[in-house]
């Protein structure tokens, strides 16, 4: 049977897209559960949680870009990317690009974590706003 080749790139986008749309979601769910500060292990659980289905995403599209060079990570590249995913993602890129593609893989790759830090606060915002809850007390 003759099956397509799997579009690689456009699943990597697709996964960039859950990544952004999950980081909407943890700042609707972070206002949504409304903990007191009594129950503060209760939301760094919940916060955990949202954190570890970000880096299955991340590693999702770690192993579709894996598949589209053909190449294979080492396990402590794994490792330490969980460990430290803002050094070690770029030493990926920096490592499986050529090199006049270095510096905008590793700037997209910051452009990322940016448009996930505002998606949270986006959803935290949506939220209170449907919901009417104050915003938290500044510092």
């Amino acid at each position: 049977m003759n099956t397509p080749a799997p579009d690689l790139r456009a699943r990597k986008q697709s996964t960039l897209i859950a990544l952004v749309g999950a980081s909407v979601a943890l700042g609707i769910v972070d206002i949504a559960l409304d903990l007191p500060s009594a129950q503060e292990g209760v939301r760094l659980g919940v916060t955990l949680l949202g954190n570890v289905a970000l880096l299955l995403i991340g590693f999702h599209w770690l192993r579709l870009d894996a598949l589209e060079l053909d190449i294979r990570r080492p396990m402590w590249l794994n490792v330490c990317i969980v460990a430290l995913a803002a050094v070690f993602v770029p030493y990926y890129l920096y490592k499986t690009r050529p090199p006049e593609r270095r510096l905008a893989s590793i700037g997209r790759f910051f452009l990322l974590i940016l448009a996930c830090m505002f998606a949270t606060a986006l959803g935290a915002s949506l939220m209170m706003q449907i919901s009417g809850t104050p915003p938290p007390p500044t510092l």
